[in-house]
């Protein structure tokens, strides 16, 4: 699985609950998880705050006043299907979620919640749209974040220089094709002539901090990048 901080830490979280004490508690460990998040008491609030906010992922109790959780997600799932949304429910209120089965909800949590359950609740229903976030699959525990223009190995930030950037990008583009060094001199290099050797040593500074051989050498041709097109 992605890792999940990464998945979570620049994301935007919409949390409701009318339980005073479960909404403390969990909030703690949003805050741990997330970029922002915003808290409701019932789901008219937190109808307002979707449309004000437009959070990344919802996490909601399944029984409150005003609007219940399943009302919220009806009018939430009326324009958007896309929105990952979790529901929270006690045991004696399970019934209810063959109600929320044609709601299209990315899961669902029984209280009291544990923080891994929780945890991995999240992540995984947030890997549903990664694609949209942006992380892009290269190996093992290696992610380009194309919306934030940073790799990640290990769950690390990997530092790149610009003209690592720009090539890793190229080869990413057009990964499983062989990029020509003329195609790599055009794009690095616009206004520049460079030698083969300059390519050469911006390769191999590359390979070095991917961490992992994923760049192939296509002799007498160019390089290409050997990694997934979307599966993790």
């Amino acid at each position: 699985m992605i890792n999940n901080i990464l998945l979570l830490k620049d994301k935007r979280v919409l949390f409701c609950d009318d339980d005073a004490v479960t909404r403390t508690q969990i909030i703690e460990v949003l805050q741990m998880l997330f970029g922002q998040v915003y808290s409701a008491q019932n789901g008219e609030e937190a109808y307002q705050l979707y449309q004000d906010e437009s959070p990344d992922i919802i996490l909601t109790d399944i029984k409150m006043p005003k609007k219940d959780g399943l009302a919220l997600i009806k009018l939430i799932r009326q324009n958007d299907y896309n929105l990952p949304i979790i529901l929270m429910t006690s045991f004696a209120e399970q019934n209810l979620l063959v109600s929320a089965a044609n709601l299209s909800i990315d899961g669902y949590l029984v209280k009291p919640v544990n923080l891994e359950k929780l945890t991995t609740a999240l992540a995984k229903a947030m890997q549903r749209t990664h694609k949209e976030i942006g992380l892009i699959p290269l190996a093992h525990k290696l992610f380009y974040n194309a919306a934030t223009k940073e790799l990640y190995h290990n769950g690390i930030v990997v530092e790149l220089g610009s003209k690592e950037q720009e090539l890793l990008v190229l080869l990413i583009n057009n990964r499983h094709k062989t990029v020509t060094k003329e195609e790599i001199e055009k794009k690095l290099w616009p206004l520049d002539p460079i030698c083969e050797s300059g390519i050469k040593n911006i390769i191999l500074r590359l390979r070095k901090k991917l961490g992992i051989n994923i760049i192939v050498s296509v002799r007498g041709i160019g390089y290409r990048l050997d990694a997934p097109r979307s599966s993790i």
